[in-house]
């Protein structure tokens, strides 16, 4: 009976070790709005499948999204949306977190961040997928 505890415990560690995190944090003094458009701060080289994927997700969201550096003018856009990536090798590349950060783009003010983490005992996580979950729970509870 003691091996099944024991073996228990082990499995029970390796699952809690293989876990991702993720969570989203709104700014409370914001007021309720309905965005319509955002910038999108681009990293291009390494991150260009990022852009991409980022960009894709909030025009599913319906936002117009134009693109470009950190000191480009935002134009008409009422969001500027900053990311940041982490990769880390492991037989193959494999993303370690995810960030994404949302601002009023004419006070500055941030309005929600979303993150994901891998877990210790990291999986491959389509990189597609976890900018999907992550603007899907930001952009979710930045309208509520």
């Amino acid at each position: 009976m003691r091996i099944y505890g024991a073996l228990l415990t082990i499995m029970a560690g390796s699952v809690a070790g293989c876990a991702t995190s993720s969570g989203v944090v709104v700014n409370p003094a914001i007021a309720k709005a309905r965005y319509q458009s955002a910038y999108v701060v681009i990293h291009g080289d390494r991150s260009s499948d990022m852009d991409a994927h980022l960009q894709r997700e909030l025009l599913r969201h319906g936002l117009s999204v134009t693109v470009g550096p950190e000191t480009g003018a935002t134009g008409d856009a009422q969001l500027i949306v900053r990311y940041a990536d982490d990769w880390k090798w492991d037989v193959a590349m494999y993303l370690r977190s995810f960030d994404v950060m949302v601002f009023d783009a004419h006070s500055k003010v941030l309005l929600a961040t979303g993150s994901w983490k891998n877990s210790s005992m990291h999986g491959f996580h389509s990189a597609d997928k976890v900018v999907a979950q992550v603007v899907d729970q930001t952009f979710g509870k930045l309208s509520q």
